[in-house]
């Protein structure tokens, strides 16, 4: 099974519901993927507005 992003969140997630919001809504058709591992100091979190570490999809 692959990796699925969250509508809500845009994580990347394993499984049919997503850990953090807990949204069952997730599709595979997403493009592109960044990885944030400190979302503190990360400009491009800031400008995804991404408040946590993590695999999110950039496209939906």
């Amino acid at each position: 099974m692959g990796l699925k992003a969250c509508k809500k969140c845009k994580r990347l997630v394993k499984g049919s519901k997503c850990p953090v919001c807990k949204d069952a809504k997730l599709i595979e058709a997403w493009k592109g993927k960044v990885i944030i591992i400190n979302a503190e100091k990360s400009l491009i979190a800031k400008k995804l507005n991404i408040s946590e570490a993590g695999e999110y999809a950039i496209r939906i």
